[in-house]
């Protein structure tokens, strides 16, 4: 990587060093390309007939036999083995392949004689094996790909190239896709951004709401204070009776979530007797978007490579803001084996992760697609375990969705009960979902996905700060189905009160979204969910909405009525009944989830005690935030406030005497 320069200058824009998908179609040339390019060079003398044998003075034989071992197994070409392993870098074998082919090579600023449509045409499919016309040395050239086919096929390519009196030169795969991504930046950003407005408007957060939800909003709050100043204490009891009516939903998912923590497990769980042979094993894409990661980046990388999966199916793109140049410098400095790509994605608005993910979905190279976070530690085999759950429930199945939970939970209260929440929400309450047939708002990382349902989705939308949310519901809606596997992805927990407030706003601001722009047409909602799920998505996802912000005024009501004897309740009689149902359904509400929150935290090995008494306290903090996001939503609905990383105290035990959850596909 250091022949090349990320971030852009007063110059212009520097290369991208992104392994790109490409078409295997040849543009078309114009005729005069091939004239000009006539010339009278002599052809290859000594192609490489005995297949990698122009290796051997690069290379050890032990190297080679150890690699041709793995090719061997994986059934892969060896030049894929080699550069998966580091064993040997793109540049250094295209120069290597180049000399034995009696060829120049080269490598960074291809100048290539294709327009952005053609450009973008090439990137769209995942083989170069055609040749590229360029600029080289002021004079019509093509280029090959040193790494699309077997050398002795590049030779002859090359070779018949040479007899037809062009100029032939190879190069990396990697600078060809880096070229052609830079020509097609516009057109990739442009579709990234808008692509999902233009194609489905009706799910999209770009687009503006419909005038009814406004209107309705603003009648409801017109008639709750006309009806305080007629008479307050009856409109007060409606309301808490309505909304404890409502609620009472929701704590039923919340007891039905308890129960998940103690049922048995059906007879599909994974247990892994027998293992999938390398061979069989297909292209696996895995995303992570990246922003002011500089510190988390050695770690990440770390975990990457400890996926038990063969390294040469492995698409890893590392996805970066063209703006963020300390995470781009940082990068420079990993030694980043040749299956890992940096794509950067250039600016623009909105900057938001689902925007980059878009990006970069157009450059995989997976039949597979999963998503990461820069923090996340993913255990070695659960790309193993997802593409068998893609196996067990057939094509319906759109997005295997692994656990999350937390590695630094002794770190601070906060953290603690951060654990808690993700213990009880990926064992208990997600589970529970996929059960009762509600649709799943999936979690912000470790969503695996096949390639072609990703696209027929349109992929996440960039102004949904809740993106993944949004797409567990558009999942949903189209027919197909989510399910969680067993197995678990760590995570970092915010350890300070302001890196888990823009977090935890953004999270609901994008709740918010996700119920506006899903209810735009409630009668298409019904009509593809159906009326129970239907029912379901608004018991859990506006349950937990309203839930975050009317909670604060029970205890104000509850103060009201205990000092001043004005709280709710119409009529004598009836004032017990209102506090009875009201205080049970909290009663209720924080039994349910405080008991899921313990024992699913310690099924997962994590310090208990009784610390998830204070969860009290840590709704009315988030209830705090859902203020912060309701105001966010009206004055900036796109911002996207970024989390940081790279600050957390690990538990001793790390997590290795944590057991896994016993979670399993159904």
């Amino acid at each position: 990587m250091a022949g090349w320069q990320l971030g852009r200058g007063k110059g212009g824009r520097a290369p991208n060093t992104s392994n790109m998908r490409t078409s295997s179609r040849l543009a078309t040339q114009p005729e005069d390309v091939h004239n000009r390019a006539r010339v009278n060079i002599p052809v290859v003398l000594a192609p490489p007939q005995q297949g990698y044998d122009f290796l051997i003075s690069v290379l050890s034989p032990t190297t080679l036999a150890v690699a041709r071992a793995e090719a061997a197994v994986c059934h892969l070409p060896l030049h894929r083995v080699l550069h998966a392993t580091g064993s040997i870098t793109p540049e250094r074998y295209s120069s290597a392949l180049a000399r034995a082919c009696g060829v120049p090579t080269v490598a960074w600023d291809l100048e290539l004689k294709l327009s952005a449509t053609e450009a973008r045409a090439q990137l769209e499919s995942p083989s170069l094996n055609r040749p590229l016309a360029i600029i080289w040395r002021h004079r019509m050239a093509f280029v090959i790909s040193a790494t699309h086919a077997e050398p002795k096929d590049i030779a002859n390519q090359a070779d018949e190239l040479r007899r037809a009196g062009h100029i032939v030169v190879l190069a990396p795969d990697v600078c060809i896709r880096a070229s052609l991504e830079q020509r097609a930046s516009a057109a990739l950003l442009s579709d990234a951004t808008r692509g999902l407005a233009r194609t489905q408007p009706e799910v999209s957060a770009a687009r503006r709401g419909p005038a009814w939800q406004p209107l309705f909003a603003a009648i409801l709050i017109g008639v709750i204070i006309g009806g305080i100043c007629i008479d307050p204490r009856l409109t007060l009891a409606a309301a808490a009776t309505s909304l404890a009516v409502f609620f009472m939903g929701v704590v039923a998912i919340r007891c039905v979530a308890l129960t998940e923590l103690f049922r048995a497990r059906p007879s599909t769980q994974i247990k892994h007797q027998t293992r999938v042979p390398d061979a069989e094993l297909p292209v696996y894409t895995i995303m992570v978007a990246l922003y002011d990661e500089e510190c988390v980046l050695p770690s990440l990388i770390s975990s990457l490579k400890k996926l038990d999966y063969p390294a040469a199916k492995l698409d890893i793109l590392l996805v970066l803001e063209e703006v963020d140049i300390a995470t781009q410098s940082a990068m420079l400095r990993q030694n980043l084996p040749a299956h890992m790509r940096v794509v950067i994605v250039p600016d623009g608005q909105p900057r938001t992760k689902p925007k980059a993910l878009n990006y970069a979905l157009t450059l995989a190279r997976g039949d597979y697609v999963v998503v990461y976070d820069a923090e996340d530690r993913p255990e070695t085999d659960q790309l193993r375990r997802a593409l068998h759950a893609f196996v067990v429930h057939g094509s319906d199945l759109a997005c295997a969705q692994a656990c999350l939970n937390i590695y630094n939970a002794r770190q601070g209260w906060l953290t603690t009960q951060f654990a808690f929440e993700y213990s009880a929400l990926f064992d208990a309450v997600l589970p529970a979902l996929d059960r009762l047939g509600i649709p799943v708002p999936l979690g912000g990382t470790s969503n695996h996905f096949p390639r072609r349902l990703l696209d027929d989705l349109g992929g996440w939308d960039p102004y949904n700060v809740t993106e993944d949310a949004d797409l567990g519901i558009r999942i949903a809606r189209l027919g197909y189905k989510t399910t969680m596997i067993a197995s678990t992805t760590w995570e970092e927990a915010p350890s300070k009160l302001r890196a888990w407030r823009t977090q935890r706003t953004r999270w609901l601001k994008g709740w918010m979204q996700t119920v506006l722009v899903h209810t735009r047409d409630h009668r298409a909602l019904r009509r593809e969910l159906g009326f129970a799920r239907t029912l379901g998505l608004h018991l859990y996802m506006t349950g937990l909405i309203l839930s975050a912000l009317v909670h604060p005024y029970f205890y104000l009501a509850l103060g009201a009525e205990t000092l001043f004897g004005v709280g709710i309740g119409a009529e004598p009689l009836l004032a017990p009944l209102v506090w009875g149902v009201a205080t049970a359904t909290l009663i209720m509400g924080y039994v349910a989830s405080i008991a899921t929150g313990w024992i699913a935290a310690r099924k997962r090995g994590h310090t208990v005690g009784l610390r998830p008494m204070l969860m009290p306290l840590y709704w009315l903090l988030i209830s705090a935030m859902s203020y912060r996001a309701l105001w966010q939503l009206i004055w900036d609905p796109f911002k996207w406030e970024k989390t940081p990383h790279g600050s957390a105290v690990e538990d001793a035990t790390d997590n290795k005497r944590r057991p896994k959850p016993k979670r399993t596909t159904r």
